[in-house]
């Protein structure tokens, strides 16, 4: 068990750090006095779970432990307006340099890695609710509605609205 302190104890300041240590794989034990007391559930793999996955393609972050830091930080902020930059200052490299060796060590770009798991979560989202396409567009990271559709085309060839009705129906027969 590891502990946290948190100088800044405002509830909403704990519940976000709580989300996020969740989402990374933590488990929270209790946050009393200033301390977050957390415990690392498992190694935390990069793989989708099979609920988020899609029928039709699988999003994997390949398990390469000197892009391990990169591909936390794009799982644990895909949903916000995050870039390339973002991502280099995250984890302690100039752009060129990561653009270089991720490109080198997966064949793709960091850009292309952030779009995949936005797309994978647009997908889980469209089969899982019922919420508007724009409302999916906006909750995985997207400001920009066009540009969301025209990603999403370039993975599936459809429309987001058309995929889900397809997905629908292949599901229900």
């Amino acid at each position: 068990m590891n502990n946290i302190l948190l100088i800044d104890e405002t509830s909403e300041t704990k519940n976000l750090l709580v989300k996020c240590l969740e989402r990374a794989g933590f488990e929270v034990i209790s946050t009393d006095n200033g301390l977050v007391s957390v415990h690392i559930r498992q190694e935390k793999s990069y793989i989708i779970p099979e609920s988020k996955k899609s029928n039709s393609q699988e999003f994997i972050f390949p398990s390469i432990s000197r892009l391990r830091k990169v591909f936390e930080f794009i799982e644990l902020n895909y949903h916000q307006p995050i870039r390339l930059k973002e991502v280099a200052q995250a984890v302690g490299y100039s752009s060129a340099y990561l653009t270089d060796l991720v490109r080198k060590l997966t064949g793709t770009t960091v850009n292309d890695w952030i779009i995949r798991r936005r797309i994978a979560e647009a997908c889980n989202l469209l089969l899982k609710t019922d919420c508007s396409v724009n409302e999916i567009a906006l909750e995985v990271g997207y400001k920009n509605i066009n540009l969301f559709y025209s990603q999403f085309r370039n993975y599936h060839n459809n429309t987001p609205h058309v995929w889900r009705e397809a997905q629908r129906y292949k599901r229900a027969s």
